[in-house]
This record gives C-alpha cells, sequence and structure tokens, in this order.
C-alpha cells in the first residue's frame, strides 16, 4: 500500500446550495460563461459536450470522464487523475475555485451555501483488507465474500480550527471501499456542514478546507488504510 497518492484516479469538488429554482432559468447562461468566458479556467476543449435534463445541465469529456454538474442544489466538478495529483489538486484548489467564488457564484447570485465537500478516490490492487473488514463486521463469522460495498462515516465537530465561532458547523469524513474486477475503489468523502449557511461563497473559507482534506487524506486516511495492511501481514 505505499505510494498511495500515486493511485488515486479522481477528485469530485462539491458545493452545496439552498435549493433555487432559478437555476434552470440560467443556468444556460452560467454554462456560456463556464465555456467561453475569458477567466473561465474551462472552456469547450475541456468539455466538449453538453448533457441536459429538466433541472440539471451537464458539461462532458467522454475521453477523460471530466464532468461539472449545475443543478437546483449543487455544482459538482469530477477531474480524473493520471500520476498527477498535486497538478490537479493546485488546478482545483488555485483556478477552479478562484473562477468559482470571484466570477461564476458572485457574477450569478449563487448564495446560501450548506455544504462543500471533496472526494479522493483510490483504485488499489485486491488484498487481505477487505476480507479483514468483513471479519470484523460479522464477528469472524464470514470471512470471505465477493462483490464487497463497506461505507462508514464518523461526523465531529469543526472546534479544531476555529473557521467561525457561535454557529453548529461540522464535518463528515466517510470511507467507502467498493471491490471491483481485480481491483477496489477506495474513496475518501471529507464533507464541510455550515450551519447555519453563508451567504456568500467567498466567506466560505474553501481553500482552508481544501487543504485540511488533503491533510486528512495522508495523515489520517492513509494511516488508517497502511494499519490495516499491517495487521493483515501479522495474522
Amino acid at each position: 500500500m505505499d505510494n498511495l497518492e500515486q493511485k488515486i484516479i479522481g477528485i469530485t469538488f462539491g458545493i452545496r446550495f439552498n435549493r433555487s429554482f432559478r437555476i434552470p432559468e440560467i443556468s444556460g447562461e452560467i454554462i456560456d460563461d463556464i465555456l467561453y468566458s475569458s477567466k473561465t479556467p474551462f472552456g469547450t476543449k475541456f468539455f466538449p459536450r453538453i448533457q441536459e435534463m429538466r433541472r440539471e445541465k451537464i458539461l462532458v469529456n467522454d475521453e477523460t470522464t471530466e464532468y461539472l454538474r449545475i443543478n437546483t442544489d449543487d455544482l459538482i466538478l469530477g477531474l480524473e487523475v493520471k500520476n498527477n495529483f498535486e497538478d490537479r489538486f493546485n488546478f482545483l484548489s488555485n483556478d477552479v475555485l478562484n473562477y468559482f467564488k470571484d466570477i461564476l457564484f458572485k457574477n450569478y447570485d449563487l448564495k446560501n451555501i450548506r455544504r462543500v465537500g471533496v472526494i479522493f478516490a483510490h483504485k488499489i490492487d485486491c488484498d487481505k483488507s477487505i476480507d479483514e473488514a468483513v471479519r470484523v463486521l460479522t464477528k469472524n463469522k464470514i470471512d470471505s465474500v465477493d462483490n464487497v460495498n463497506i461505507s462508514f462515516s464518523k461526523k465531529s465537530p469543526a472546534t479544531e480550527a476555529l473557521y467561525r465561532k457561535g454557529v453548529n458547523d461540522y464535518k463528515n469524513t466517510i470511507y467507502n471501499l467498493i471491490e471491483l474486477e481485480g481491483a477496489v475503489l477506495a474513496e475518501l468523502d471529507y464533507q464541510y456542514y455550515y450551519t447555519p449557511p453563508i451567504e456568500d461563497l467567498r466567506e466560505c473559507f474553501v481553500d482552508k478546507i481544501l487543504f485540511d482534506a488533503k491533510a486528512f487524506l495522508q495523515k489520517n486516511y492513509y494511516d488508517w488504510l497502511k494499519s490495516v495492511e499491517v495487521k493483515n501481514a501479522k495474522n
């Protein structure tokens, strides 16, 4: 399980805001900005195709599997990673986030941010970690299964960072292990909830949250995966 960062295959970044039924009415303008604005970090080469649904528009790149979805509740961006995690993370935390904060959310009056989150998806080799997890969860009654899909989460108050006082903000970290054919998809979903919501994305300290998520990935999540592997090696 060494070099886990090199096994990252994707980053998903999402922003949830209070439901707004005006989004479908202005989604065409938003998409035009993302594709054609001189300040966009994307463009038509980044997203060559558009999918239109009733309350959602999706920009898609079929070659890279990258996408951007905008609907009444969320904006979700999926980025592909191919042994270039630092470059893609920096692209997200600098170019993309600045565009979202200073242009897109500001110009199109997207307000009342409820949650931001980032998912780091890894494709790792099959090993004993899955079977060990099954044994623990079933109290050794089942020692090996197929098609495993395990998910658990941990909620914690956001007090250690002291982002803002007098509120009920909290973090939620979700661990997903999904068995694929010949591999395992291991995901860390790091979420920050604003309670109450913050009106302006520029005041949501998202850059801080992104770097905290990255630090949690490297210092906590990877230690967990590696500790499971060490335990298996001793058995």
